[in-house]
């Protein structure tokens, strides 16, 4: 069902918000379709501050049901408390702000409702929404459309599919679609794409390709970039295996920077140890060093280490370079930042990536890469390595912090 301002939220639609970074930008174009699942951004905000009190604002409509009306109460005390300039009128950006996190808020959460009951109800039905004042062609043409729930079209069609759009999919069972008259889904109209230019008011326009009818930006599925695809045991089974999992989406990196081209190696500033052999071994020389857990926040994003689990997930060959990990976290070289969308399940995360270089033993070269997620030390790594191509892979997303 279409939702209406106001309306009472659901856990699903909470929890996905919630689970976004604040993210600075210039610019509506600086992320882009599938990274809008991980990052809170109001386009034009470049100050943690004003982010916060805009996300405390937004986080009422999608968690209490705030009104439109009530939201540019807000609207204005944030833009007159920290004298922010925007573009365009007060009403429209206010609604533009309001309408675009409920509604894709909302699409995530009933996304990840409809993934739960697939197998029985396997077919979604496309709807168009007439309290729209002008309705695009293309979305009318849409309207009452069933095809089944894996069908490749969702993954650009998933509403919403453009600024102020209030389209929605409904869920149906076998006996549902018979009772619509219809003996099989339909199948899925031919995409035709054509270019766009985007961005054309600020520093960097750009060409993109989209879907006809559907806006630039809104051609992903927000809740499959926030929750995933449910796939069968064996095939996720299979991609859990794979080393090439995640595609980066923000491919730029180091020399868009206009960072040197090498990674300097420091004097190690603490000893290694010896190998440990097991990873009971490895949980108390963790503990021994760091605790149970200690804060670190490079680039200013905080996140825990925590010794347990990260012991739980470190081979003990590794071991020897564990004193060196304070170092890294506490005095990184860059700390970069990176959207990654999962090829089987569609899944988007966002991932911090801290790197610096050491030189050991007879002036080798040991690169030290630690990747953080949702607050936590996610996996690390101290790598003997002289390939250039493999270090500068590391150095890809949004810089943070550089040295």
């Amino acid at each position: 069902m279409p939702i209406n301002y106001g309306s009472m939220p659901f856990n699903k639609a909470v929890e996905g918000f919630r689970d976004k970074l604040n993210l600075p930008t210039a610019t509506w174009t600086d992320i882009y379709e599938g990274q809008h699942a991980r990052a809170f951004v109001i386009a034009g905000a470049m100050k943690e501050d004003i982010l916060n009190d805009f996300r405390q604002s937004v986080d009422k409509a999608v968690a209490q049901g705030m009104s439109l009306e009530d939201f540019r109460k807000d609207f204005d005390n944030i833009v007159a408390k920290h004298g922010w300039g925007y573009n365009g009128g007060r009403n429209w950006r206010s609604r533009v702000i309001y309408e675009t996190n409920l509604y894709q808020s909302h699409n995530a959460g009933r996304y990840a409702q409809m993934q739960a009951v697939k197998r029985t109800r396997p077919y979604w039905r496309y709807r168009h929404n007439d309290a729209v004042e002008h309705p695009r062609p293309e979305h009318l043409a849409w309207d009452g459309m069933i095809l089944p729930a894996d069908d490749p079209w969702w993954n650009s069609h998933y509403p919403a599919n453009g600024w102020g759009c209030k389209c929605f999919v409904e869920t149906l069972s076998e006996r549902d679609m018979r009772r619509l008259g219809k003996s099989g889904p339909d199948t899925a109209p031919p995409i035709q794409y054509e270019e766009q230019v985007i961005g054309v008011r600020g520093p960097s326009p750009r060409t993109v390709t989209v879907p006809k009818g559907i806006d630039p930006g809104f051609a992903y599925n927000p809740g499959k970039a926030a929750w995933g695809e449910q796939l069968a045991d064996d095939v996720m089974a299979s991609w859990q295996k794979s080393r090439n999992q995640w595609q980066v989406l923000n491919p730029s990196g180091w020399a868009e920077a206009n960072r040197p081209d090498e990674i300097p190696k420091v004097k190690l500033p603490t000893p290694t140890i010896p190998r440990l052999k097991t990873k009971a071994e490895v949980q108390e020389k963790l503990q021994e060093i760091y605790g149970d857990e200690k804060l670190y926040q490079p680039g200013g994003l905080p996140f825990l280490l925590n010794s347990k689990a990260l012991a739980e997930h470190m081979h003990p060959e590794r071991s020897e370079y564990l004193p060196l990990l304070d170092d890294l976290l506490s005095n990184p070289y860059e700390v970069w930042l990176s959207f990654q969308q999962h090829k089987g399940t569609g899944k988007v995360v966002l991932r911090s990536r801290i790197i610096k270089g050491y030189e050991v033993a007879n002036g080798r070269y040991l690169l030290a890469v630690a990747n953080v997620r949702k607050g936590f030390l996610e996996s690390w790594t101290f790598l003997p390595t002289k390939d250039k191509k493999y270090i500068q892979r590391q150095r890809q997303g949004w810089l943070i912090h550089g040295e």
